[in-house]
């Protein structure tokens, strides 16, 4: 066992004995209590918190989305437009990050167009770190190379650790990226072996036709790239840069010393992949969102669900992504931090006593 992983245990130990101890059944307040060991393990106390907070949204476009428009009901420009609104602050993900009271932070990663003249409004930062003008079409080619999969990879690691270094030590991460729940479908099936129909839903709205249509193009997608890929390698020849770099932030998030909230179902592929690529990662998410957003993914979210461990806090019905769950579960990690705090069982006797 490394020191890491043992002070680690020392934690996880300390913090479940001091939820044990609080005037309440044991493991009554689920899943909320798995969130206060997580947040004391990753900052090394029975005091945590969750402020201040930031929202990282990444920001991509996929080659085979730009090649054929069917693959979803908005054309692909409309990431251009998610992401210009994001900018603004005027998107419902602007408007929820202001309710929690976190920042917005918007990166390009790899949208098709040229934004980089599009700034911040207010207190939105927008980060340029853009890899390329959208992946390559998967169905038949690699959606990037090696050395744009380290550059994506590279940007979230990156944006996340200027989160950490502006004061944040929650970031809920998301994407926009239209066409993308198509990428992480055959990155899922990729890296777990499932069957392509059951890995993918219906997106933002695809009727029966259109959905066949899906699961046609990710089963074309896996039978050219071919079985038993390794994570990185699927990663690289199914994803797409926003994907990859959720899987930078990630992977950065143990050294950058925050917790990640995991958003629905394209963040968790994400995550899925960043575990197997860096274990590390794995004591350092929190899982907001139901993983089966869209309509038709419930078998999805379950493979998700069963290979992550992953008790999400939130069963909303949640489809916009954008890293929408994860910051409506801002106040949830907040409540978790708080709940160290509350009195003991011997405490609370003690006052029925006097």
């Amino acid at each position: 066992m490394s020191a890491y992983d043992g002070d680690a245990a020392h934690w996880r130990r300390a913090a479940t004995e001091r939820l044990a101890a609080l005037a309440k059944p044991p493991g009554s307040l689920g899943v909320l209590e798995d969130w206060a060991i997580t947040l004391c393990v990753a900052q090394r106390t029975l005091a945590p918190t969750a402020e201040p907070a930031t929202v990282v949204v990444f920001a991509g476009d996929h080659g085979a989305k730009l090649a054929d428009e069917s693959l979803s009901p908005y054309p692909a420009s409309a990431t251009q437009a998610v992401f210009r609104a994001l900018a603004a602050g005027v998107s419902c993900t602007a408007t929820l990050a202001r309710a929690a009271n976190a920042q917005l932070v918007v990166v390009d990663v790899g949208v098709a167009g040229d934004l980089s003249r599009v700034e911040g409004v207010g207190d939105v930062v927008v980060e340029h770190r853009k890899v390329a003008r959208g992946t390559a079409d998967f169905r038949s080619g690699d959606a990037m190379d090696d050395d744009a999969l380290a550059a994506a990879l590279r940007a979230g690691g990156d944006a996340l650790t200027a989160a950490a270094a502006r004061g944040a030590v929650c970031v809920a991460v998301g994407e926009v990226g239209i066409g993308n729940t198509t990428a992480a479908a055959a990155l899922l099936a990729a890296l777990t072996g499932e069957d392509a129909a059951v890995c993918c839903g219906r997106g933002t709205g695809l009727d029966d036709q259109g959905l066949a249509h899906k699961v046609d193009t990710v089963r074309r997608a896996l039978a050219f790239h071919g079985a038993g890929l390794a994570p990185r390698e699927a990663l690289r020849r199914l994803g797409g840069f926003e994907i990859a770099a959720m899987v930078g932030a990630y992977a950065a998030a143990r050294a950058a010393g925050v917790v990640t909230l995991v958003d629905g179902s394209i963040s968790a592929v994400a995550a899925l992949c960043a575990r197997k690529m860096f274990p590390e990662s794995r004591d350092r998410m929190l899982f907001a969102a139901a993983l089966a957003e869209e309509p038709g993914a419930a078998a999805g979210g379950a493979i998700l669900a069963r290979e992550l461990a992953a008790k999400p806090a939130l069963d909303m019905a949640l489809r916009l992504g954008e890293a929408s769950g994860a910051v409506l579960a801002l106040p949830l990690a907040r409540s978790a931090a708080a709940l160290l705090g509350a009195g003991t069982l011997a405490e609370a006797m003690a006052l029925s006593d006097a």
